[in-house]
C-alpha cells in the first residue's frame, strides 16, 4: 500500500474490535466436534492461507481453543508477529473456534473496508511497530494493550476500495502463477519417472 501523507491514521480500535468474544467449546458446543484454527493453521508471510482441517472434540479441547472468529474477520498472530502468521477469514466451517494466540480482528465497517484492514496489517510499516513492541523472552510477543496502541494509515472508503481491488487482481495473478507451477513440476516429476522406467 503507498501511504499519502494527507490521509489520516488511525488506532486498531478506532476501527476494529478487537477479540469480540471468547467462549469455553463445550459450553458453547455441547459435546460434539469443532473446527480449531490454532497459529500452526495460517501459513507464515502473510500469504493468507488458512488450514481448517483441524477437527477436534469439544471435550478434547485444548485451553487456548476460545476466541470467536467470523466471516471479514483478520486474524494476527500475537507471538513471534515478525513471522506473519496472519490471514483474512473468507470463509468458515460452521463450528469453529480460533486460538488465543491470535488477536481477532472484526472491523468496524462503518470506517474500514474488512480486507482493506487485512492488507494494512501485514505491511511492513505496521509489522514493525509489534515488533519493536515483542518482549525477548522464549515466545515473544505481543499483548493488546500493544495492539490497542498501534496504527494504520485510513484512507477514505472510496480509496480503500480502489486498493483492495487493486490487491485482490495482483493476488489473483500470483495465485495463478503458483498453479502454473504445480502444473510444471508435476509433469517434471511425471518425466523423470518415465525416464526411470517407473
Amino acid at each position: 500500500i503507498k501511504i499519502n501523507p494527507e490521509w489520516e491514521t488511525a488506532t486498531l480500535p478506532e476501527v476494529a474490535e478487537l477479540n469480540k468474544s471468547s467462549v469455553e467449546p463445550v459450553k458453547h458446543f455441547g459435546d460434539t466436534s469443532f473446527t480449531y484454527i490454532d497459529v500452526s493453521s495460517v501459513e507464515n508471510n502473510a500469504t493468507g492461507v488458512i488450514d481448517m482441517n483441524n477437527e477436534i472434540n469439544t471435550k478434547d479441547a485444548p485451553s487456548r481453543a476460545r476466541r470467536v472468529i467470523g466471516v471479514g474477520d483478520t486474524l494476527i498472530s500475537t507471538v513471534r508477529p515478525n513471522l506473519r502468521a496472519f490471514a483474512y477469514v473468507r470463509s468458515l466451517p460452521e463450528k469453529s473456534l480460533a486460538s488465543t494466540g491470535f488477536a481477532i480482528l472484526t472491523p468496524k465497517i462503518n470506517r474500514i473496508v474488512p480486507e482493506y484492514l487485512y492488507y494494512s496489517v501485514t505491511m511492513d510499516a505496521y509489522v514493525d511497530q509489534l515488533v519493536a513492541k515483542m518482549g525477548k523472552g522464549a515466545y515473544p510477543s505481543v499483548n493488546t494493550n500493544d495492539l490497542n496502541q498501534s496504527h494504520i494509515p485510513l484512507p477514505p472508503i472510496e480509496i480503500q476500495r480502489d486498493i483492495v481491488a487493486e490487491l485482490e487482481a495482483e493476488q489473483e495473478l500470483v495465485n495463478a502463477n503458483k498453479k502454473l507451477i504445480e502444473i510444471y513440476q508435476q509433469k517434471i516429476k511425471s518425466k523423470i519417472a518415465e525416464i526411470w522406467g517407473e
